[in-house]
Formats: structure tokens, C-alpha cells, sequence
């Protein structure tokens, strides 16, 4: 593209260990990223266009598909590198105050246009979606694992009996938002919150029939 200040990126050396760092480089990739998630929350996984994401960017579309190959592969790494964005949760000191700001960072996430497209198009596993999911499988489980920090604090400090399943109680956890706001269409204020952390905490606390 003649005149773009950023088609020579095109000739910087493919070893990162030449590259300067804040270097236009740098600056690409960010910008491509940046227009990737854009276009995601606007459009939706299965509209994005890589041809889009450049024009967006401000770069060659040749320079999005030498770097990441596939639009799988632009999305998986705009999703991975935006994780960070998506903070652990708080340690509040209390297994009810932890779980509420969990709740709290869910709900912003489905207020994110990007989080909110995906979430949208996501269904039952098939071979239909199955690029969708391959994308997914690198964003949710580091997630989930980092979630579920809450409930091993929450046995440590006693709060929870030591053969709590972690990963069962964020699914319980989480399920009610997706319910609640996806099928019901009703909003989760801050009462729905505090009520569903409170059942998930007498859930859990309680001992199966077996053992009582």
C-alpha cells in the first residue's frame, strides 16, 4: 500500500531478538490486536475478516497473514494477550466477598464487546464451530484455574470443607449469570449477585447425605 507509514514492517527481521522493543514492530502488532478485538465485538467470530482487521490497523493484510497465519490464529492471540486485562480476582479475606467480585468481574465481561460476541455465538460443541472452540480452549481454562484460586483460599482459611471441587463450583457459580441473562434477558444487578453467592457458599459448605 503505497504511503503507509507502516508497510515496511514488511522487511524487519523475522527474529525478535533483533527487534526493538517499542519498536515499530511493537507498535504493529498492538494496533493489529487492538483491531482484532474491535472487530470482534463488533461483528462476531464468524463475520471477522482479516482484510477488515488490516484496514482497521492500518496495515497490509499480507503482514496479518504471514504473522498469524489463519483468523483462528489472529484471534487466539489477541484473546491470549488480552487475559492479562482480565484481572485474578480479589482477595477480599472472605469466601463471600471473593465470590461477589468474581460475580462483579463476570458481569463486566459480559458488558466487553469482544467477551460478549463470543459468548453469543458459543453452543454445543460441533464440527461446525470447531475453530470457534480451538480459540476458546486457549482463553477459558487459564481462566477458570485462575478463578478458581477463591475456593482453595476459602479451604485454607477453613471456610470450606478440604474435598471441595473447585472447578464444579465455578461452573455452579457462573451457570446462573448465563441463565439469568442469556434465556431470561433480566438484568444481574447486584442482589441476583449476592444471592447466588450465597447459595453457592451453602452449597458447598454443606456435607453430602452420605456423610452426615
Amino acid at each position: 500500500m503505497p504511503g503507509d507509514p507502516l508497510d515496511d514492517v514488511q522487511h524487519l527481521h523475522a527474529d525478535a531478538a533483533t527487534t526493538r522493543p517499542g519498536g515499530r514492530t511493537a507498535r504493529v502488532r498492538e494496533a493489529v490486536i487492538d483491531a482484532t478485538l474491535a472487530e470482534l465485538g463488533e461483528v462476531g467470530y464468524a463475520a471477522l475478516r482479516i482484510d477488515a482487521v488490516a484496514e482497521r490497523a492500518g496495515v497490509n493484510k499480507s503482514t496479518v497473514y504471514r504473522r498469524w497465519g489463519t483468523k483462528t490464529g489472529l484471534v487466539s492471540t489477541a484473546l491470549v494477550e488480552r487475559r492479562g486485562d482480565l484481572v485474578p480476582p480479589a482477595d477480599t479475606g472472605s469466601l463471600r466477598g471473593d465470590l461477589i467480585e468474581l460475580l462483579k468481574e463476570i458481569r463486566d465481561g459480559f458488558r466487553t464487546p469482544w467477551i460478549a460476541a463470543l459468548v453469543r455465538e458459543t453452543g454445543p460443541r460441533s464440527t461446525d464451530n470447531a475453530d470457534l472452540y480451538e480459540l476458546l480452549d486457549t482463553f477459558w481454562p487459564a481462566r477458570f484455574r485462575t478463578s478458581g484460586a477463591i475456593f482453595v483460599r476459602a479451604i485454607e482459611r477453613g471456610e470450606l470443607p478440604a474435598d471441595c471441587d473447585p472447578d464444579f463450583l465455578l461452573e455452579m457459580l457462573s451457570g446462573p449469570l448465563y441463565f439469568h441473562l442469556l434465556m431470561l434477558g433480566r438484568p444481574l444487578d447486584d442482589a441476583f449477585l449476592e444471592r447466588t453467592a450465597d447459595f453457592i457458599i451453602a452449597g458447598a459448605q454443606a456435607r453430602p447425605p452420605a456423610q452426615r
